[in-house]
């Protein structure tokens, strides 16, 4: 009977169990981290390290983190681990963004839902409402972030809705003030009814679908027989506002005879108008648009009121009539003409969507427009136009149109006063250029040190929006926000720009939060005023009038790169964090923050700085599913990252980032978690394999946390002793040269945020020169020969530097899974995130002609091992062992071949070919040899015995 060699072998042996059970594990070790608070140990051990900033945009605190969430900030997560595996301090300070729009509308439909308005209470009412549902939904959002295993300051981070950061806000704006950069003007902004507030860009939706009243009118021409301009409009509600006529100057226009009027058109749209009209006739005129400058005609709907026609450079022959109605209140290139041409300014619609009290009667129907609103008004309007025989035809016509992000409801052109910041009247010191052009310099790094875009072409993104973009409106009608802190002279009309002022009302609101502003409006003025400053500067409070608007909430997060990032000190400065830095080395977000984070922080850094606030911006598409579609609840593809958690885990959901290309949209889709799925269990069982045949923990010599390293000074000098009694055998050789290449291109990739690429290269690593090659090949020594041969302690030393190497360059991607082999190898108070990524040895790189060598062997491992293929499927062989291959043209060591082979017998033929193997079969590593002893055992599996014995 054979004996049983089984219980003699080094089989491997650990505690790192094959499932990972992610889902139950991973929470405890993310309260465990906490609470041992190994955030500011981490801090602590780096105090002399250079500084990494990764600042975060804030989210909104108003609703749980989608998988968008998911994605940015695990990208940021890999950032800052990946800068402290480099020996970087790189503090993260989580933070929120807590004003504006969609909080306070989610406030007021509660209220709704009581039977109340917010009429119905006080501002300080509204805004503290608007405060307990930001800091629920922070509360809830803070534990859906833990969750992501992301590394952050937890105990400190930053709310916009802070009094100190509010306070921040005020100086930052005061500043601006104070610069001569934000002025009150007269503007048409785009204007939410429902909401009452002019709107921010990033606000704004379009609704593709929309449906609106068109209508073709005849407007009489003054002192011509039965002659009209005909005008087209999809927005017949604005006809009360009609004060001119514009036509394109170089453009044809011509008089048609319909039979009962002469009408007047662009020629090139006469077809599309015969067809919608139903009128045709004869020519009877033609002249060019600016022959027709000088001409008035009768207002749509009054008798009594004449316009005139004017030059546009904005009309367009596109639809229409080629004659564009001209409403100053309501329209961006409307408002142009009409200060260019004197025309009244006033828009006759109030906030809420009212015609004001002054708008007059439609006088044939005898209607009253005041106080009616403008939706509803429309059939009125049309019908007046019927009855006076100016209607030539209406119908309903779907397009594009904009619609207010939150309520779904259209948007307006307003014409009113708002407050603005110049983007090109003001020279600023720091540049000698005005807003635009210094931003713009900074962008594209013209003359001076630029921004670094990933993608590349994040450059042109926000580049083409900064050139083309009107002043910022920083002004919104609404109560939770920070206030625009303007005071007004009344005497010059100029806002108060002493900021002794500025800095005593930044002062209360640091006390008091943004309330300090509001409870001293009403009597009470004074108390934001320094003592003594009214009468110093000649005026009473009388005097002065203060603004009751506030800011746009872009001005909120834009600002933070001064009252969050910037450490304490500096002339004239006063901030928050003393472990901070300015600029930020990056700044992280999806691609739509081009208009909007990213944005308005390039304006504000700029505006009172001259620089940008970033070095670095990284921009990510969005998660989309499978077939490149957008998540949506009516195609009910969406996915819950909670659902996901529960089912795979986070160090899964983390690999799916790693792997993915974020500089374009990111597919999720059931079957591309389950891939990643497989790919967590390569590189667990790799993990798995190495710890097994490294043997028993290997304890730290402090047993201090904060020690990552193993005893002496690390795996890199386990590979150094080993290498003291005889150079590495070829194979370890082989593998430290492919372990080089890999971590330099890792590393490489990581620094230029190519995190898919990084993920590439360290899975190939695994996939083919360990499980593919080394453990094939070295799993034999590993089990069978004595622990005492240079080849098998060569090889625990080769895998002591590569598991270091693996769990230090994936601990930043798979956080709980890194440290968990980590304290498997060196004891439960090891934590592998104090480490850092393993050092590179040249001397680890073979010369190329080595290499070379190499590339042939594998070449012909692979010819050898189809040809072995082919001989087991005929039923020849079984395992490699088993086997003996012929190889044509061998000229490399047939035993190194063998190796790598996995213990096939090598010989050379004229061709490739494989048999059975030739010899005795040990018992012990089931290997065929020429010499065996009485047991049937080779001399090494017999020396391995006699060292056990």
């Amino acid at each position: 009977m054979t004996a049983d060699y089984s219980k003699t072998l080094q089989l491997p042996q650990t505690g790192f169990a094959m499932r990972a059970n992610l889902p139950e594990r991973e929470p405890r070790w993310i309260a465990d981290t906490i609470a041992e608070g190994f955030y500011q140990k981490l801090r602590d051990s780096r105090t002399n390290a250079d500084k990494f900033i990764v600042h975060l945009g804030p989210p909104y605190a108003n609703g749980a983190f989608h998988m968008g969430h998911v994605l940015t900030y695990v990208l940021k997560d890999f950032v800052v681990r990946c800068k402290f595996m480099q020996g970087f301090d790189s503090p993260y300070v989580p933070g929120w963004d807590c004003h504006g729009l969609p909080i306070e509308w989610k406030v007021e439909e509660d209220l709704r839902k009581g039977g109340k308005s917010k009429r119905d209470i006080s501002k300080a009412e509204l805004r503290q409402r608007c405060r307990e549902y930001a800091q629920k939904w922070i509360d809830v959002q803070n534990g859906d972030w833990q969750r992501l295993e992301c590394l952050a300051d937890w105990d400190r981070p930053y709310k916009t809705m802070a009094p100190q950061n509010e306070a921040g806000i005020v100086r930052e704006l005061g500043k601006m003030v104070e610069r001569g950069l934000v002025y009150r003007g007269l503007r048409p902004t785009l204007w939410a009814t429902v909401e009452e507030t002019a709107m921010a860009e990033a606000e704004i939706e379009y609704d593709e679908n929309h449906k609106s009243k068109a209508v073709y009118v005849a407007l009489p021409l003054v002192g011509k027989e039965n002659e009209f301009l005909v005008i087209w409009t999809t927005t017949p509600w604005t006809l009360p506002a009609n004060r001119a006529v514009a036509v394109k100057g170089d453009e044809a226009y011509m008089a048609i005879d319909t039979g009962d009027k002469t009408v007047w058109i662009a020629e090139k749209l006469r077809a599309d108008f015969g067809t919608a009209t139903g009128l045709q006739g004869s020519v009877k005129n033609k002249i060019r648009g600016e022959q027709m400058m000088g001409w008035t005609y009768v207002h749509p709907l009054y008798d009594d009121v004449t316009g005139k026609v004017v030059l546009g450079d904005h009309v367009t022959t596109d639809s229409g009539t080629g004659l564009v109605h001209i409403a100053p209140a309501h329209g961006v290139e409307d408002f142009g003409i009409g200060v260019r041409e004197g025309l009244p300014l006033d828009c006759p619609v109030g906030s809420y969507g009212q015609y004001e009290e002054n708008v007059p009667k439609l006088p044939h129907t005898n209607v009253e427009l005041k106080k009616l609103n403008i939706w509803k008004a429309q059939d009125l309007i049309i019908e007046e136009i019927r009855q006076t025989g100016k209607l030539l035809k209406t119908y309903e016509l779907t397009h594009s149109y904009p619609i207010s992000w939150r309520s779904k409801k259209p948007l307006i052109y307003r014409t009113t006063h708002q407050w603005f910041v110049s983007m090109d009247k003001v020279t600023l010191p720091e540049t000698g250029k005005n807003l635009r052009e210094s931003s713009l310099d900074r962008i594209f790094g013209r003359g001076v040190k630029g921004v670094n875009w990933v993608p590349g072409y994040g450059a042109n993104r926000i580049g083409s929006m900064i050139e083309n973009r009107p002043d910022w409106c920083i002004s919104r009608q609404r109560a939770w926000g920070v206030p625009i802190t303007i005071f007004v002279n009344k005497k010059t009309g100029l806002p108060v720009a002493d900021q002794a002022v500025w800095e005593h009302i930044a002062g209360l609101v640091a006390k008091e939060g943004i309330d300090a502003w509001d409870n001293r409006l009403e009597g009470r003025i004074e108390e934001l005023l320094p003592a003594g400053w009214l009468a110093a500067n000649g005026l009473t409070v009388d005097d002065l009038e203060p603004v009751r608007d506030i800011l746009d909430v872009w001005f909120d997060s834009g600002t933070t790169h001064a009252h969050v990032l910037r450490a304490e000190g500096g002339e004239g400065q006063r901030f928050y964090r003393k472990d901070g830095k300015r600029p930020a080395d990056l700044y992280q977000e999806g691609s739509d923050q081009h208009r909007g984070w990213f944005h308005s922080s390039l304006l504000t850094s700029v505006a009172n700085y001259g620089d940008a606030p970033y070095e670095n911006v990284v921009t990510s598409g969005f998660v989309v599913d499978g077939q490149g579609r957008k998540f949506s609840k009516s195609l009910g593809n969406g996915v819950e990252p909670k659902d996901l958690l529960h089912k795979y885990g986070m160090d899964i959901i983390r690999l799916w980032v790693f792997s993915s290309d974020f500089s374009e949209d990111i597919r999720y889709s059931p079957e591309i978690m389950e891939n990643m799925s497989g790919a967590y269990r390569k590189f667990r069982n790799v993990l798995r394999w190495i710890l097994g045949n490294l043997g028993g923990a290997q304890v730290m010599q402090n047993g201090s946390a904060g020690d990552a390293r193993m005893s002496e000074k690390g795996a890199v000098d386990a590979l150094e002793r080993s290498a003291t009694d005889a150079p590495l055998p070829a194979l370890e050789e082989y593998l430290m040269h492919r372990l080089y290449i890999t971590l330099s291109n890792f590393e490489g990739f990581v620094n230029g945020y190519q995190f898919h690429r990084a993920y590439q290269t360290i899975y190939e690593f695994c996939e083919r020169d360990l499980s593919g090659l080394y453990f094939e090949a070295r799993k034999d020594a590993l089990y069978c020969d004595a622990l005492h041969t240079p080849r098998r302690k060569a090889a625990v030393a080769v895998l002591e530097v590569v598991f270091e190497a693996l769990c230090t360059h994936l601990a930043p991607f798979m956080p709980f899974t890194a440290d968990e082999a980590w304290r498997e190898r060196f004891g439960d108070k090891a934590r592998v995130h104090a480490a850092t990524f393993t050092d590179l040895d040249s001397k680890w790189l073979l010369d190329e002609s080595e290499a070379d060598d190499w590339a042939k062997l594998l070449a012909l491992r692979d010819e050898a091992n189809k040809t072995i293929e082919g001989a087991r499927a005929d039923g020849k062989v079984g395992a490699n062992a088993s086997a003996r291959v012929t190889v044509a043209d061998l000229d490399v060591n047939a035993a190194l071949l063998g190796e790598i082979l996995g213990g096939a017998q090598v010989a050379k033929g004229s061709a490739f070919a494989a048999r059975a193997a030739e010899g005795h079969k040990c018992p012990r590593c089931w290997q065929y040899y020429d010499h065996v002893n009485e047991d049937g055992l080779e001399a090494r599996c017999a020396e391995a015995l006699a060292e056990k014995a």
